[in-house]
């Protein structure tokens, strides 16, 4: 390990260094966090046999020591569950978004934080979340999808983008900032070899930047939320310190819970935000909670027009589903579904606007795979598979069962995992090539 690294880390922690040393020998925490939008915890253990116990850092998040290979199984590829380190989760935790607001995730791919903000907002309200990476969007996209959002908005643009279109729109920002990923070294060896003094300087200035950009969209009256999974002091505290001095209508508030470590600086009150050491059951995070004075201007933006959707398209939809949903969109033959009008971003580039419902072919609508993972309502039909379908589902194969002609949900355990189209004896596969297990 480099040494220059290792001389920080002892003026960090002073005596608690060796402590920290010896939990870098131990295996990294492995957790998943619960779907709340499509179950509950009572009904996925009653599923799987999951060793598990609760983690202090979200109400739905546990540790595990489950076997590789979890994330490959039809729970998780319907949804139900999000594997994610258990103390990654404690930011939105400290955020605490409430369903009905405006939260932006400026920093978001892959869709840890971004799916536990939805779970939180239970798709009522808008959630705007953003990567810069064209292919960091794409997990990101692929990951709400899986996750059931509706309310959800998926971005790839430039931070300064996002805050020029949509200065003072959110009641909350999560800057989940690229950083120089102390936290990871259990986890990751690369994190370990490509550590620098450099690296720790490059990445300040970056973040400097895109936190000045998350205040800009935050509306007075709104909490911010900055967060790392970095350990040194020059991406935490004296990033906030620096912040708070340029932005003087910005005050630290308390983080609100119980796990973690004060912060090591108590200037402006610094020392309210909170830290998580391997030795504190986690990986390695620090969680700063603000909120900007004054009274918001509240605004709402343009709302965009929809192409014509054909009424075949209209009946199909309504005739798959126990309740339409409240806006639907069309434009250049896709078909959207929101809980949200369709706004218009802009230069913003918009990956996805609510749900992907499908596409209008020559003589027919074809239905999307996010249609099916979607959470807004229930399917009028849905096909209960066993253990040897499912399996065959998941390969790509046709179930033959005699069952209601049309568009069908295909379900495991009561967890929809895709979709087929029944002709009174056979159920055609509908489940995407890429996620097939052979």
């Amino acid at each position: 390990m480099n040494q220059e690294f290792e001389q920080q880390m002892k003026d960090l922690l002073g005596n608690e260094y060796d402590a920290y040393m010896a939990c870098l020998q131990q295996p990294p925490g492995r957790g998943f966090r619960i779907n709340t939008l499509k179950g509950n915890a009572d009904h996925l253990f009653s599923c799987m046999d999951l060793s598990a116990s609760p983690s202090p850092f979200a109400d739905n998040g546990y540790y595990t020591q489950a076997a590789a290979g979890i994330g490959h199984t039809p729970e998780y590829m319907a949804g139900a569950f999000y594997m994610q380190e258990p103390s990654a989760s404690s930011a939105v935790t400290v955020l605490a978004p409430k369903p009905g607001l405006k939260v932006l995730d400026l920093c978001a791919a892959p869709g840890s934080k971004s799916t536990q903000i939805g779970e939180k907002m239970n798709n009522q309200g808008l959630l705007v979340v953003n990567e810069i990476n064209p292919q960091r969007a794409r997990i990101l996209l692929e990951n709400i999808e899986r996750h059931g959002m509706t309310n959800t908005v998926v971005t790839n643009s430039d931070t300064k983008l996002i805050a020029d279109t949509l200065q003072e729109f959110f009641d909350m920002v999560l800057c989940d900032a690229p950083c120089s990923g102390e936290g990871m070294m259990r986890k990751e060896q690369e994190a370990v070899s490509q550590w620098s003094p450099k690296l720790v300087e490059s990445c300040a200035c970056l973040q400097k930047e895109i936190l000045s950009n998350a205040y800009r969209c935050l509306k007075p009256g709104g909490t911010l939320v900055y967060s790392t999974c970095t350990l040194n002091k020059t991406e935490n505290e004296n990033q906030v310190l620096s912040f708070l001095q340029e932005h003087p209508d910005m005050h630290m508030v308390d983080a609100g819970v119980s796990f973690g470590r004060a912060a090591f600086e108590k200037s402006h009150e610094i020392d309210k935000a909170i830290r998580i050491f391997p030795m504190d059951h986690g990986e390695g995070h620090f969680v700063a909670k603000m909120v900007k004075d004054g009274t918001a201007r509240g605004y709402d933006l343009s709302v965009r027009q929809s192409d014509q959707i054909q009424k075949s398209t209209i009946q199909a939809i309504h005739e798959t589903l126990t309740q339409p949903y409240p806006y639907l969109f069309s434009y250049q033959g896709k078909v959207y579904g929101s809980v949200n009008p369709i706004y218009d971003f802009g230069r913003i580039r918009v990956l996805r606007q609510g749900v992907l419902l499908g596409e209008e072919k020559k003589g027919r609508f074809e239905f999307s795979h996010h249609f099916f993972m979607s959470t807004h309502a229930s399917f009028k039909h849905c096909f209960e598979m066993n253990d040897a379908q499912c399996r065959s589902y998941m390969h790509g194969e046709q179930i033959t069962s005699e069952f209601e002609k049309g568009m069908v949900a295909m379900c495991y355990h009561g967890y929809v995992i895709g979709g087929a189209k029944s002709d009174g004896k056979v159920l055609k596969n509908r489940y995407p090539k890429a996620f097939r297990t052979r």
